[in-house]
């Protein structure tokens, strides 16, 4: 006679309760992100750019830019499967780089485009809680902090547009993910888990390679590989160790970066409109005579399109904050939501009341803020152990709160190098590193009061989060385009440095 409790229904109900956070999870990121995301029914910011870009891949028409083209491939793949414009003439964007919207055909949709942003993003959040469930060893932790970037207004408003960040969030938590699983594991690590992590950080740099930084992920892995025999200064054990994993991972990566040049080039069968973006004649010759899915043009054309985004980098505009309308900003000031950018605002009048409807880039207030008070504790704790020589209460997490500050930081150093202009949404993969740290922070100070299931902790992180819930639902105006009142905006100018307007 068979169990009650082995019942398919007992079954599915034990399955469903053990996973029962990161349903829930995922349920509120597909609402925040998911919704309505078709609208505005035009392009903002870098849409002009990608989508035009990504209508290249649907047409087989060549085109460089300075991003590697994985992202703009899923927009077209997406855009085509859905057949949102496979009616309409969209010729325009093939003679193009920024697409204006007077030239785009009436009637088009940005959906199709702007899907696989808005999916990827959603379900990263899986990625995001199981980072943090392997780490702190707690369910409850790692569900509540995971609110982060779920209502994260930057974040939100990022990914649901055609555009690179909320593809290249999703590569990137994935990394993270498997990197920690791997580590935690605490079993043997073999080869093949460096290549996994090199194929999964190929994705990630293939979609924009500020991405690089997870190489630091290869790094503290292989510290944690070696970390007996480096203890015990056995280096030619490393050594021997460090030839085999590094073209393991590496070279996994590059195979996953090249084979998505490979695939853009090959897919590029007609140049439209003279335009050759410098191609060398041998690159040129090949597509002229059906030769693009060739080893030889391959090798010439990705010289010709490294080239392409060496020089437009070169050739792009420097930071100039005293300038009007300048958007840039500074990645000293980024951590303090500095500065805001108004993506593209729509005037109603109604009964003689004017609302605007604002699509803008605004900071998440506290949680911006929650990170850099993250990073300093976490940089305490780091000096008290290796400065001041006191002793960590619980190592492991130690040693992981050292990993996220270093990524974290590695990355602003990095970035500040850079001399052209850069924008406050460069720094949300930073912000996302910083909002895994401040869980292992906040896990790490609080370690006896989770052992021992304090009801006064439980009530203040819950308060945190419903804090987190309300600045997000607060600032939404900005991050769907709902109207507002010069009042109601002056009510969300929270700080000067954020540098927003009002539109009279």
């Amino acid at each position: 006679m068979l169990n009650k409790a082995d019942s398919p229904t007992s079954r599915i109900y034990s399955k469903l309760r053990e996973n029962i956070y990161p349903i829930i999870l995922l349920i509120c990121s597909l609402a925040v992100y998911a919704t309505q995301y078709h609208h505005p029914r035009a392009m903002f910011w870098d849409e002009n750019y990608h989508i035009a870009s990504a209508q290249k891949h649907i047409d087989h028409v060549m085109y460089m830019e300075p991003h590697p083209p994985l992202g703009k491939m899923l927009m077209g793949a997406s855009d085509a499967l859905m057949g949102t414009n496979s009616t309409l003439d969209m010729h325009k964007l093939n003679e193009t780089d920024y697409i204006k919207g007077e030239d785009a055909p009436s009637g088009m949709r940005y959906s199709g485009f702007r899907l696989p942003s808005v999916v990827l993003m959603a379900f990263s959040v899986l990625f995001f809680f199981g980072i943090l469930n392997r780490i702190t060893q707690h369910k409850t932790v790692a569900f509540l902090f995971t609110s982060l970037i779920i209502f994260n207004n930057s974040l939100v408003i990022q990914a649901r547009s055609a555009m690179l960040e909320g593809i290249q969030m999703f590569f990137i938590l994935w990394a993270i993910y498997y990197w920690a699983r791997i580590i935690t594991d605490k079993k043997t690590l073999h080869l093949r888990q460096y290549a996994i992590l090199g194929l999964i950080i190929g994705l990630a740099v293939s979609v924009k390679v500020n991405a690089f930084i997870l190489l630091l992920l290869f790094v503290m892995l292989f510290a944690v590989d070696q970390f007996k025999n480096l203890q015990k200064r056995k280096y030619t054990e490393v050594a021997k160790r460090l030839a085999v994993t590094a073209p393991a991972g590496v070279g996994a990566l590059a195979l996953v970066f090249l084979s998505v040049f490979y695939i853009h080039i090959g897919m590029g069968t007609k140049v439209i409109d003279q335009r050759t973006y410098k191609a060398s004649p041998e690159y040129l010759e090949a597509i002229r005579l059906g030769h693009t899915w060739r080893p030889s043009t391959f090798v010439t054309a990705l010289q010709d399109h490294l080239k392409y985004s060496s020089e437009y980098a070169d050739g792009a505009p420097r930071l100039e904050e005293c300038k009007d309308g300048e958007n840039g900003s500074s990645p000293i000031d980024w951590p303090l939501g500095k500065k805001s950018i108004n993506f593209r605002w729509d005037k109603d009048t109604e009964n003689g009341v004017v609302e605007v409807r604002y699509l803008q880039l605004v900071a998440h207030p506290i949680i911006f803020f929650s990170v850099v008070a993250g990073i300093i504790l976490s940089l305490g704790l780091i000096m008290s152990k290796f400065i001041y020589g006191n002793k960590e209460k619980d190592t492991p997490l130690f040693y992981w709160i050292c990993a996220f500050t270093t990524l974290y930081v590695c990355y602003m150093i990095a970035i500040m190098r850079i001399e052209r202009v850069m924008y406050l949404y460069h720094y949300l993969v930073p912000l996302v590193f910083g909002c895994i740290n401040l869980a292992l922070v906040f896990s790490y100070i609080y370690r006896e009061e989770i052992l021992a299931n304090q009801r006064h902790m439980w009530i203040n992180l819950g308060a945190y989060v419903a804090l987190i819930m309300a600045v997000f639902f607060f600032f939404m105006p900005f991050t769907y385009a709902i109207g507002m009142t010069e009042d109601q905006f002056e009510m969300r100018n929270w700080f000067s440095f954020w540098k927003m307007a009002v539109v009279h």
